[in-house]
């Protein structure tokens, strides 16, 4: 974004000032901003705050996540927790009767249960 920003300058400064002097050079710039904040406001509702509202939504979720909670990793384990750190970052889970992983809290993607699957695609009638 920065770079464009750059681009932009550089190119309002290039063009030639007409017979008028130096107070159109300055003008140039006005001619330029309104674009470029709009472009900026643009990006900021259409991608930065969408993507702080679901890294908050995640947050959220990983501080709720307790022992015997039924899990899915971001790989597509499916484990039980059985132990969760307090205020760490490892949560172990019982993939298996013998085998236990440890995950860093990130990795684990939603909680699983057998009616929330993903639902089949229906057909439509034609």
């Amino acid at each position: 974004m920065g770079s464009l920003v750059a681009r932009l300058w550089v190119l309002a400064q290039a063009t030639p000032a007409p017979a008028g002097g130096d107070a159109a050079s300055g003008a140039n710039y006005w001619v330029l901003a309104p674009p470029v904040v709009m472009m900026i406001v643009f990006f900021y509702f259409l991608v930065f705050l969408p993507q702080k509202k679901e890294r908050q939504k995640q947050d959220s979720f990983h501080k709720t996540l307790k022992k015997n909670d039924r899990v899915v990793t971001i790989g597509g384990v499916v484990g039980t927790i059985v132990n969760v750190e307090p205020e760490g970052k490892l949560i172990t889970l019982k993939v298996d009767d013998n085998t236990r992983m440890s995950f860093l809290r990130e990795a684990i993607q939603r909680k699983y249960s057998e009616g929330n699957e993903a639902p089949a695609l229906k057909e439509t009638p034609k």
